[in-house]
């Protein structure tokens, strides 16, 4: 076996294993730009979920503060109602008299 044969046969398994190894590394770095990517799409639709919450948070605000407004309304009517109920006992029991 002569000195080229030798560097042959040690020399041509090593440069496909790191052929192999730089293969591997340039596949994680495209792996890991596609997660990193994703995080960024990611981040984005929390940003715009936490834009819907404030949001949403407002119209539950202002529909609590229309509903209150509704319920002083109706509490309000249902007392002229017992007023006028009231009225009309007495009415009744003066003429029954």
């Amino acid at each position: 076996m002569s000195h080229v044969q030798f560097y042959l046969t040690i020399g041509i398994p090593t440069l496909a294993v790191l052929i192999g190894i730089l293969m591997n590394v340039v596949q994680f770095n495209s792996i890991n730009a596609r997660f990193s990517s994703n995080d960024a799409r990611f981040s984005s639709l929390d940003s715009r979920f936490s834009g819907l919450e404030t949001h949403f948070s407002n119209l539950r605000t202002r529909f609590d503060a229309r509903f209150n407004n509704l319920e002083v309304k109706f509490d309000t009517l249902i007392g002229k109602v017992v007023e006028l109920d009231n009225r009309v006992t007495r009415i009744e029991a003066k003429l029954d008299r």
